[in-house]
């Protein structure tokens, strides 16, 4: 009986450093995706900056290419609005075909 208890407190013990483990590893993805985002995030927004210039000194202005920028982000924030649930079940069909073990081309 002692040899059983023994293998039940080994086998928990390893189970907690998986998952330690697994843990570890799912924040330091998150961390690198983290990054990653911030500067995709800073290009975008200074590629933006820079289109709006453009823009501003072809019109020779100082405000158009600023609105017509906004206006170009104001269109797409309104189609990914109206495609959001389209948009949504794709990604839940991704990730459950991940979770079953199943890739696209694998369904194909």
């Amino acid at each position: 009986m002692e040899a059983f208890n023994g293998f039940i407190e080994t086998k928990v013990e390893l189970w907690k450093l998986e998952a330690k483990e697994e843990i570890s590893a799912l924040i330091a993805k998150m961390l690198v995706v983290m990054l990653l985002s911030l500067c995709a995030l800073m290009v975008l927004l200074f590629l933006t900056l820079a289109l709006a210039f453009l823009f501003n000194d072809l019109l020779e202005s100082t405000v158009w290419g600023f609105v017509i920028v906004g206006g170009l982000y104001g269109i797409a924030t309104i189609i990914l609005y109206i495609k959001r649930n389209a948009i949504i079940e794709t990604i839940v069909r991704q990730q459950n075909n991940e979770i079953e073990g199943v890739s696209e081309e694998d369904a194909l």
